[in-house]
């Protein structure tokens, strides 16, 4: 550690060096501004000590110009002062000095002060190096976030685009969205969807997000049947995901005359608002994907259909869970009043607004705590 003392009278010079060489301290001593200016610089000291009247300027300008020059890196700036009135103590903490100690002064009490500030120095020093760790940590987990998210937008590319029939929203709760929201017409005529809903959010809830997205396109080609991609997306997460993570979801096929086929697990009740202003709901009592065995797994579908001008929506429990600054949880009943006022927007994407604005407006300044998704279907001939 270095110690730079800026002392007119050599005899401080020489008493200082003394008491900071016996704490192992090396020690360069001036005796002009001029010369405490160009050793601050060419030095860089750890610690400076300086008295108020040095040759050739102002101890406290002195502290000044230190400070400037040093920028973001601490170097304790100690006054050694025979002008001790409040005035004087005053204008050196005022200048930016971080101690004060009279002349004449007792060694003891020099060293223990300039022990504590050299303490200072290195919780400091232990300070910055784990930050630039922490920075250069966040740096590699922002470019692999950056990474993932290429990666599953390029597949998820696959999806249909918003129109008139499909509005997709979905509203990370970190930098990262964990959710999933599929759509795919077949070449039968009949449209896939999967809405996904990992544990948690961010890129861990992601984990199972591209095979899940894989076996779901590959199933749209195919024609492969609802309760059969339901059974295969279970065994994938089964093998893949740890056991206190799994995704709960809606697997739904509307044809072309609004027939629907479902499979649902774990999410809240999907509504469907009829073009006569009721809501009916499609309820999802299996258990999420990813927890039952092969052979407990349930692949049993339930059935309904949209008729002319109903629209079927689906939210993640994000949607539900939504707090506001008074930590009052949206719940079921808000949601669907939202789904029927915003939804009797014949124009789709209008409506998707709305709803939207209305979440944004309901969440206010508080913190978004999950990952949200909102699907809407509507069928017009």
């Amino acid at each position: 550690m270095k110690l730079l003392c800026v002392d007119s009278e050599p005899v401080y010079r020489e008493i200082v060096s003394l008491c900071a060489e016996k704490e192992n301290v090396l020690v360069k001593s001036v005796a002009t501004y001029e010369e405490a200016v160009a050793a601050f610089i060419d030095y860089a000291p750890d610690i400076v000590t300086l008295d108020v009247v040095i040759k050739g300027g102002s101890g406290f300008n002195l502290v000044k110009t230190f400070k400037e020059i040093s920028g973001t890196r601490f170097v304790p700036m100690i006054f050694l002062a025979s002008h001790t009135s409040d005035s004087v103590m005053d204008k050196c903490f005022q200048s930016g000095a971080d101690d004060f100690i009279p002349k004449p002064f007792n060694e003891v009490l020099f060293n223990i002060r300039l022990k504590t500030h050299m303490r200072h120095i290195e919780l400091m020093k232990e300070m910055y190096r784990k930050n630039k760790a922490l920075t250069y940590i966040q740096t590699v987990i922002d470019r692999e976030h950056k990474m993932a998210h290429q990666v599953l937008s390029h597949i998820q590319n696959r999806s249909e685009s918003n129109s008139d029939h499909v509005a997709i929203t979905r509203l990370s709760a970190a930098s990262f969205n964990g959710d999933l929201a599929l759509v795919k017409t077949r070449s039968d005529g009949a449209r896939l969807v999967f809405v996904g809903d990992f544990t948690g959010h961010g890129l861990p809830a992601s984990i199972g997000a591209l095979p899940v997205m894989q076996a779901f396109f590959d199933a749209a080609d195919d024609l492969v049947g609802v309760g059969e991609l339901a059974a295969q997306i279970n065994r994938i997460l089964l093998s893949i995901l740890p056991d206190y993570m799994f995704c709960a979801g809606y697997l739904i096929l509307i044809t072309a005359n609004g027939n629907i086929t479902y499979w649902g697990g774990g999410m809240p009740n999907a509504l469907i608002l009829r073009q006569s202003g009721v809501i009916d709901d499609l309820r999802s009592d299996h258990m999420p994907l990813g927890v039952l065995s092969a052979y407990e797994f349930e692949d049993d579908l339930k059935s309904d259909a949209l008729e002319n001008g109903d629209t079927l929506v689906i939210v993640s429990d994000g949607v539900l869970e939504l707090k506001n600054h008074y930590n009052n949880m949206l719940g079921n009943d808000q949601v669907r009043t939202f789904v029927s006022n915003a939804y009797a927007e014949k124009d789709l994407m209008e409506a998707q607004k709305i709803i939207e604005k209305k979440l944004t407006d309901y969440l206010g300044e508080s913190e978004q705590l999950d990952d949200i998704t909102l699907v809407a279907l509507r069928n017009t001939h």
